[in-house]
Order: structure tokens, then C-alpha cells, then sequence
């Protein structure tokens, strides 16, 4: 699944964050000759966001304003899901196991998606606010 795959406003903006906080990161250990550190937070940043856009995508389809497009509770949407957590379980416990000596650069990188949405929301608010009219808070200034 790509990114431009993800409807609109459901996690995109949270994924570039993601991306550029743990680029940043891994660029900050690696410049400073701790390659095994940032290939583990490498390694636990791509679980995070493959997690992070699945759990978007689903997020999308169950919560779809369009009815023919919400995901039906069935047998096979639960087969999809579990199988999901089962590879994500897999590659945590794959990367556990490849870098037992660096779990803290490890949990960091897991960390890093949901540090992408949390900055990406804050973003979100600040835009509402600066949208608002100063005296009139319901009124608002900007675009929609």
C-alpha cells in the first residue's frame, strides 16, 4: 500500500513526520559512527509505519462517510487483521532478536509513528487556531 493510497486525512501527514523525524535520527547516529544503533532504529521506524498506514487504512474503511465503502465485519476482515498482527509481531520479534544489544534504539524506532501523529495533530490544531477569528472563536478567518 502507498501513501497515495490512504484517504485523505487519515494518516498521510503523520507518515511524512514519522519519515523525516526518523531519517534525522538515524542520519544524528549514523554521523556519529553508531551504524548498528541506526540500523535499529531503522529497523523499528518501518514496523511503526507499516503498522501506522495499516492502522490508518483500516481506520479509513471502517469510518468510510460513504456506505458502500466502509469495510463489512466479517470473517475475512478478521483473518485480514489478524494476519496483519501476525507479521507485525514477527518483525518485532525478528528485529528483537537481530539487535539484542541496541532495544532502546529499537523502541525508538517503534516510537517514531506515534510521535509522527502526535506532532501531525498538533499541526492539525495549530492550523484550526490560526484560522479562528481572534475575538469571534466560532467565527472562521481562513480558508476551509
Amino acid at each position: 500500500m502507498t501513501l497515495t493510497a490512504l484517504p485523505e486525512g487519515t494518516g498521510r501527514g503523520a507518515v511524512r513526520k514519522s519519515c523525516v523525524l526518523a531519517v534525522l535520527l538515524a542520519t544524528a547516529l549514523g554521523a556519529s559512527g553508531r551504524f548498528h544503533a541506526a540500523l535499529a532504529l531503522t529497523a523499528g521506524t518501518a514496523v511503526a509505519i507499516v503498522s501506522l498506514v495499516w492502522l490508518a487504512s483500516v481506520a479509513g474503511r471502517l469510518f468510510a462517510s460513504d456506505p458502500r465503502k466502509r469495510a463489512k465485519l466479517g470473517f475475512k476482515f478478521a483473518l485480514g487483521a489478524a494476519l496483519r498482527y501476525l507479521f507485525l509481531g514477527a518483525a518485532i520479534f525478528g528485529a528483537v532478536h537481530l539487535f539484542p544489544s541496541h532495544l532502546p534504539w529499537l523502541l525508538a524506532g517503534l516510537s517514531v509513528g506515534m510521535l509522527g501523529a502526535v506532532a501531525d495533530e498538533f499541526v492539525e490544531i495549530r492550523r484550526e487556531k490560526e484560522n479562528q477569528h481572534p475575538l469571534m472563536p466560532g467565527l472562521k478567518t481562513g480558508p476551509d
